[in-house]
């Protein structure tokens, strides 16, 4: 692409293009601290470069200047030198500038590009498309301790062991254990018709073998329960 005749008069007009226009370096991620940022040209010139940045000490640069052939594309690599974890160095925004010069006079600005650069504390969990962004990287510990809270509050188990150590419920489910015991040592009514009951324990004592299985079922379930708690 040739240099347009009307941008001679005002080369800065020119525009240049990064590969990313942010870049985002997360405390707690080391992949994190160091990221490659390519640069283009789109002309048909040469041109040369040079990177420039509002906190030099906290970033280092690979290829902080050199030349960019016509139609190519150069990659730099930007390097976090800070990686502490003080108050100062959390959630911060920097910003990088890309000055480009025509080769044939370094002296003239024909373009530039910013770049932020933003330090977080910590690197957000994956979020849905319906979730908002979280900068501040605090998504990671209020999404755990909700996650806490609702478990226990809707464990069903949890809540009955709670109510199975009510005092009253104990002794309730005591009582009609020891009611299912008394009926299982009662005798039982005879299956021919013809048999007598016994003469010691009156007949509305006789217990039919259907009740004792009921029995046994319940002071099953609730010898079950009374373990548990």
């Amino acid at each position: 692409m040739s240099l347009p005749t009307h941008l001679t008069a005002n080369a800065s007009q020119l525009p240049f293009f990064c590969s990313s226009n942010s870049l985002i370096f997360y405390l707690d991620d080391p992949s994190s601290f160091s990221q490659v940022l390519t640069l283009y040209n789109p002309y048909d010139f040469v041109v040369r470069y040079k990177v420039l940045c509002t906190a030099p000490k906290k970033y280092s640069f690979a290829e902080p200047q050199g030349e960019i052939r016509a139609q190519h594309s150069v990659d730099t690599i930007v390097r976090l030198l800070d990686t502490s974890s003080s108050s100062t160095n959390q959630n911060v925004v920097h910003k990088i500038r890309v000055q480009f010069f025509d080769r044939r006079k370094s002296q003239d600005l024909i373009g530039k590009r910013d770049i932020t650069c933003s330090i977080l504390s910590y690197k957000p969990l994956e979020q849905n498309f319906d979730d908002e962004p979280n900068i501040t990287g605090t998504t990671r510990r209020n999404r755990s301790n909700t996650t806490t809270t609702t478990t226990t509050t809707t464990n069903p188990i949890t809540v009955t062991q709670q109510e199975t150590r009510d005092p009253v419920v104990v002794i309730i489910l005591t009582i009609l254990g020891a009611l299912c015991a008394f009926v299982l040592v009662l005798p039982t009514i005879p299956d021919n018709e013809n048999s007598s009951f016994s003469t010691r324990i009156p007949s509305y004592l006789h217990m039919t073998t259907n009740s004792k299985v009921i029995a046994s079922y319940i002071l099953g379930l609730l010898t079950v329960v009374l373990i548990r708690r």
